[in-house]
């Protein structure tokens, strides 16, 4: 079956009495029966739209989110999934240029969609989609198409560069792309996800939603996204599978380490013991002692049912990998674009390597274009997978391929054994005055190694002879300054911040090669603007 409503189906005859979808602090819950019957009532709302119609679904994440998504598919639409975070001028212009007629939105955007669609120049028509009317779900009869290369989402993509385009993809697209995830990392019916990540943004849609439901998993969604909201999510619901960006991952990982800092002398010094040993372990023989090492650990914080964590979407510092492996989880990194469905490479449980995004999925080519002389290039990729472009935009089409193979505007290497390492994007590229390739997002990964440091975006700017040099936005931890200095937050000034901050900088850059060191570096008091996947928004600043 590679339409996704089809394949949806089954899964209700398939798993039809067991959970589907619920609320991470909440015990009720919706079975795949249920859930089916709800889909279908969506559809035979839209039992008047045209095949292929593009009907738009504004919400934040919640189960109607999903029933929404396939009910559109089912009834054979386009579904155009919104970015909740966005501005209500960023929302009508996607209103405007996807062309919808219909639009499903949850009570938070009601009065923003009715804002929008009254001072347009179409008529488009408004679902409550928490209120969908009941309707005799035996005259449903499936709309969906037979023919795979159908879109099945079209995703507005900004970014961080500003510039929106209208990502195809198609049943086959996405289908491919689970059917290939399938193939590397087992699922089992009635094991569950704790979804955290935006569903509008490909790599939830696909890896913690679609992958989930087709197979007979229960995904709980958080109401609120904190870590309380999180860890309760695991402790009560049993949690299998946890997807997520390195910015929540990093903040989960702190927190493991700043409650080992709270507890007794006794109890900190058998993890540093523990700790060590099973790194030791790892470097001599390659085995993770930590599965068993700190087993009581996991299980008193609740997260003994975890079975993988899977980190995308942007680089994971390696020591917050290390540092999950080392305590027994299995954590994979992976690689992919929107462009892709998302996912195009993987760790697999049973060879991770660190700095790595792993090996191609099955039926992904990977090959590496005008390589340097560090042996690094921009990373081309073929798959089924692969989007066939842009809606309306054939400019932007044609220069994404060559001669078949999509340019993912990422540049890296592949190594002996396969593993894909990323080393940034291709247009953050610093070319220093002696010609050397400088990679921002490698200079970042160290720069936020310090504690004093939240969040770093590194630059190229122009010196006054004309020179490309580095430089960088720092973000402090405030709080921790204050703390450091016996102040208040609000009283850390600049100079405190060129004094200890600086010092931590100028360590970190002694430890690089000349021409990769900061030359120039700004602080700000605000947290840097960032898409709803938690990257920075470079063009911006």
């Amino acid at each position: 079956m590679r339409n996704i409503a089809a394949r949806f189906f089954h899964a209700v005859e398939k798993h039809g009495q067991l959970p589907a979808m619920g609320y991470s602090g909440e015990d009720a819950i919706v079975t795949y029966h249920q859930l089916g019957e709800k889909v279908k009532e969506c559809a035979l709302c839209l039992s008047d739209i045209e095949p292929g119609e593009a009907v738009g679904l504004l919400s934040e994440n919640r189960p109607e989110w999903g029933k929404v998504y396939l009910g559109i598919l089912s009834a054979g639409g386009t579904v155009v999934p919104f970015d909740s975070l966005l501005k209500k001028d960023e929302l009508k212009q996607i209103f405007i240029d996807s062309g919808i007629k219909r639009v499903f939105v949850s009570h938070k955007f009601i009065d923003i969609a009715e804002s929008i669609v009254s001072s347009i120049d179409r008529e488009v028509k408004i679902y409550d989609l928490t209120n969908i009317p009941v309707a005799d779900t035996k005259e449903f009869v499936p709309r969906f198409s037979e023919n795979k290369d159908e879109t099945a989402v079209i995703i507005f993509t900004s970014g961080t560069t500003g510039k929106a385009k209208q990502v195809m993809l198609t049943h086959n697209n996405i289908l491919s792309d689970i059917d290939s995830i399938l193939i590397c990392v087992r699922f089992r019916a009635g094991d569950s996800f704790l979804s955290v990540l935006p569903l509008h943004h490909t790599f939830e849609a696909t890896a913690g939603f679609l992958l989930a439901i087709l197979n007979g998993c229960a995904i709980y969604y958080v109401r609120e996204l904190n870590s309380r909201e999180i860890m309760t999510g695991f402790q009560r619901h049993n949690i299998s599978y946890f997807i997520a960006v390195p910015l929540i991952l990093e903040k989960l990982y702190h927190g493991i380490l700043g409650a080992v800092k709270k507890a007794p002398l006794t109890k900190r010094l058998m993890f540093t013991m523990l700790n060590k040993s099973t790194r030791a372990i790892y470097s001599l023989t390659g085995k993770n002692a930590g599965k068993k090492l700190f087993a009581s650990l996991r299980q008193k914080a609740g997260l003994s049912s975890l079975k993988l964590i899977v980190s995308g979407g942007a680089p994971l510092p390696i020591e917050v990998a290390k540092g999950f492996s080392m305590l027994g989880f299995t954590l994979l990194e992976g690689y992919g674009l929107t462009e892709t469905s998302p996912v195009l490479t993987v760790n697999l449980p049973e060879k991770i390597k660190f700095g790595s995004v792993g090996k191609p999925l099955p039926r992904v080519e990977l090959k590496i274009d005008s390589i340097d002389d560090s042996g690094i290039g921009e990373v081309l990729a073929k798959g089924p997978m692969v989007t066939p472009g842009y809606k309306n935009n054939h400019e932007a089409t044609n220069a994404l391929f060559d001669n078949g193979w999509m340019r993912t505007g990422d540049v890296g290497y592949i190594d002996d054994e396969g593993f894909l390492f990323i080393k940034g994007r291709a247009k953050n590229l610093i070319v220093s005055a002696a010609g050397k390739n400088i990679y921002p997002e490698e200079i970042e990964a160290q720069l936020l190694n310090s504690d004093f440091i939240l969040e770093a975006m590194v630059y190229g700017h122009k010196a006054n002879n004309g020179r490309e040099e580095v430089a960088a936005l720092i973000y402090p931890d405030y709080e921790l300054l204050a703390a450091e200095l016996g102040k208040q937050p609000g009283s850390v000034s600049e100079a405190d911040c060129k004094t200890v901050v600086g010092k931590d900088i100028q360590a970190i850059c002694s430890r690089m090669a000349d021409f990769k060191r900061v030359k120039h570096i700004t602080y700000t008091r605000e947290e840097l603007a960032k898409t709803s996947t938690r990257k920075i928004k470079r063009y911006l600043y």
